[in-house]
């Protein structure tokens, strides 16, 4: 994470986003929960000082509650990896939304694929050597998910392998899809807590899933990103309230 002065390339990554007609997500934490509003970036006007974004169907209830009351918005770009808070200008009759560029950027790691640690349990289950294996999820990604297992598990040698009948349970919901096991990494001794003898994460790849799905998962990580920045946010500003508490003497 690196957080930056507006520049040329910010400019170049926005045009880049109108292009692409990406997803710009406004959000705010009301409460310890987060709302969201769902965005198209549909313009950038370096002349008018000002980008235009229109509201995605179903959206408007949303938006209001992510504008604060100094008409700030906090906004997450998932395809460009970058978060930066904007002024708003305008709102028309059409559903456009129009805002003030920022004036720094926060710059996340880019990847094909942004991992995620989910902050709740979510599982995977799936059949391996006539065995139902039901694992934790480490981490996951639009592509794909990771899991962690114990020397004594015996599921590590499956690179390669394709799992007709992957389960995920996410909250509430689960979702079907077929994967292929993309890679398996020697876990050291004592890196977790629970695996003092090491052991090995696997990482899959979706090869099937359903559209709905897809966006689910896409949603799922974006909230789960959103998360973190509040976490970070919040640990570096309890930080720096300690810093700032007089020192007293006995």
């Amino acid at each position: 994470m690196k957080e930056q002065k507006k520049s040329k390339e910010f400019d170049r990554m926005i045009a880049e986003a109108v292009q692409g007609n990406l997803s710009f997500f406004a959000w705010q934490s009301i409460g310890g929960l987060i709302e969201k509003c769902e965005m198209k970036i549909k313009a950038y006007r370096k002349d008018y000082n000002e980008f235009e974004l229109e509201l995605c169907d179903g959206q408007d209830e949303n938006l209001e509650k992510v504008i604060s009351g100094n008409r700030i918005l906090n906004i997450y770009v998932p395809e460009l990896s970058v978060s930066f808070s904007s002024e708003l200008k305008l709102i028309t009759s059409d559903k456009k939304i129009k805002l003030f560029p920022p004036v720094e950027y926060t710059f996340y790691e880019r990847r094909k694929h942004e991992r995620v640690q989910p902050a709740k349990t979510c599982f995977v289950s799936f059949e391996h050597n006539k065995v139902i294996i039901k694992k934790s999820i480490y981490d996951f990604s639009m592509g794909g998910i990771a899991i962690i297992l114990s020397k004594s598990d015996k599921v590590a040698n499956t690179k390669g392998k394709i799992y007709a009948l992957f389960v995920l349970d996410i909250g509430l919901r689960k979702i079907k899809v077929k994967a292929e096991c993309v890679n398996s990494f020697a876990i050291d001794r004592f890196k977790f807590d629970d695996l003092p003898y090491g052991g090995h994460k696997l990482a899959f790849r979706f090869t099937e899933i359903s559209k709905e799905d897809r966006a689910f998962i896409a949603e799922f990580i974006t909230h789960e990103i959103l998360l973190q920045q509040i976490q970070k946010k919040t640990n570096s500003q309890s930080f720096t309230d300690r810093e700032a508490w007089p020192i007293i003497k006995s």
